[in-house]
C-alpha cells in the first residue's frame, strides 16, 4: 500500500467512488450533493496546516490505481475532537488496505500530533467498518442522536480510541 496526501487530481476518483451504490450503502444517498466534486474539493484541503486532512491510498503493485482514502479530520466544531475517516472502492475491499492505511494515520495522530483521543463515526449496520475500528482498538463511545448517517438517516455509531490505549496496543511490554 502507498499513502500520500490527497491532491486535486484525486477528486475525480473520489467522486466516482462516491457514485457507487455499494460503497455508499451505509454513508449517504448516491447523488447527495455533499458527496459531489465541489463539496469534496471544498473540504479536502482545509485542515492541512494542522497536520490533518485526507490521504489517498494506492496498491503498491499498481501505484497509479486509486484504491480509496483515509483521513484525520475535525469531528464537528471542537478544535481538539478528531475523527478517523476511511472509504475504499468496493473492488479493493478485504485486501487489508483500510487497516494498514488507518494504522498509519493513527501513528500520525497519536505519535506526531499527540492527540488524546480519536473517534470513528459509522453506520450501525456497517459491519465491516465496525470490525475495522474494533481491530484497530476503538471501543464504543456514547451515541449522539443528532449525528445521523445513511439514507434514510439513522443515529451513527460512535467509537473512540485514546492515546493511552493506543500506546498499550502498539508498544511491546518491557
Amino acid at each position: 500500500m502507498l499513502l500520500r496526501p490527497r491532491r486535486p487530481v484525486d477528486l475525480d476518483a473520489i467522486v466516482r467512488m462516491n457514485a457507487d451504490p455499494q460503497v455508499m450503502l451505509h454513508i449517504a444517498a448516491v447523488g447527495d450533493p455533499a458527496m459531489g466534486r465541489e463539496a469534496v474539493a471544498s473540504r479536502s484541503f482545509s485542515h492541512i496546516a494542522r497536520g490533518l486532512g485526507y490521504w489517498s491510498v494506492f496498491a503498491r503493485e499498481a501505484p497509479a490505481d486509486f484504491t480509496g482514502y483515509v483521513g484525520l479530520i475535525p469531528d464537528g466544531d471542537a478544535v481538539d475532537e478528531i475523527q478517523l475517516s476511511y472509504r475504499f472502492e468496493a473492488r479493493h475491499w478485504g485486501k487489508g488496505y483500510a487497516g494498514e492505511a488507518a494504522a498509519c494515520l493513527l501513528r500520525h495522530g497519536f505519535g506526531t500530533l499527540r492527540f488524546a483521543k480519536i473517534g470513528v463515526t459509522t453506520h450501525p449496520l456497517n459491519a465491516a467498518s465496525l470490525r475495522l475500528a474494533e481491530r484497530l482498538g476503538f471501543e464504543a463511545a456514547p451515541t449522539d442522536p443528532d449525528i445521523l448517517i445513511g439514507d434514510p438517516p439513522v443515529p451513527a455509531s460512535r467509537l473512540q480510541l485514546t492515546r493511552d490505549a493506543w500506546l498499550r496496543l502498539t508498544l511491546p511490554e518491557a
